[in-house]
C-alpha cells in the first residue's frame, strides 16, 4: 500500500512539475530582440552576453567561434558583449591576440584572431568586460590591451543581459 501511494505521488508530482514548465515555458522563452538600446556601455543592458571560457592557447578554435559569432550578431543590429572568464581572459593580453598561429576561419577567407578581435571591438573596448577576477588570478595587477575590467561592468552586463551564450 505505502509503495503504491508513493509511485503515485511521485507521478503527480513529476506531472505538476511537467505542467508547471510547459505553462511558464511561452514567458520564459520569448525575447525582445526588436529594441535596439544604441551603443554598448558598462551601465546600459545589454541583449547579449558571449562568454568564452577556453585560452586561445588552448583551443583557439572556440576563441575564434565566439568572437565570429559576436561579430554576426552585432553586425545583425543586435548588442552584445564579450565576457570572458576562466582561462578566456587571455583575449585581454595582446601578447596572446597577436600570436601569428591563431587564425580564425571566416566565410570570407582566414584572418588573425587580432583582426577578429578588433574588428569585434570597433574602438569600444566597453564592447569586451573582462571577468576581474580570472583577469587578476592570471594577469596580477596588470591592465588589459583590450577590453575593461570592472566589477560594476560585470554585474550591469550580465544582469541586463537577455541572452547569455556560453562557449
Amino acid at each position: 500500500m505505502k509503495s503504491t501511494f508513493r509511485s503515485n505521488m511521485k507521478a503527480s508530482l513529476v506531472a505538476a512539475a511537467a505542467a508547471l514548465s510547459v505553462a511558464f515555458l511561452p514567458a520564459t522563452a520569448n525575447a525582445d530582440f526588436d529594441v535596439d538600446t544604441g551603443a554598448i556601455r558598462n551601465s546600459d543592458p545589454q541583449d547579449i552576453v558571449i562568454s568564452p571560457k577556453q585560452s586561445p592557447l588552448a583551443n583557439a578554435e572556440a576563441v575564434c567561434l565566439s568572437i565570429t559569432l559576436a561579430r554576426s550578431l552585432q553586425s545583425a543590429g543586435k548588442n552584445v558583449t564579450l565576457f570572458p572568464t576562466l582561462d578566456a581572459v587571455a583575449i585581454g593580453d595582446a601578447k596572446v591576440v597577436s600570436n601569428p598561429r591563431f587564425k580564425c576561419n571566416m566565410p570570407t577567407g582566414e584572418i588573425s584572431l587580432k583582426e577578429n578581435l578588433e574588428a569585434f571591438l570597433g574602438g569600444n573596448r566597453n564592447n569586451l568586460v573582462i571577468c576581474p577576477l580570472c583577469w587578476g588570478e592570471r594577469y596580477g595587477t596588470q591592465e588589459p590591451d583590450y577590453g575593461v575590467l570592472s566589477g560594476q561592468a560585470v554585474g550591469a552586463v550580465l544582469l541586463g543581459a537577455e541572452k547569455v551564450i556560453d562557449f
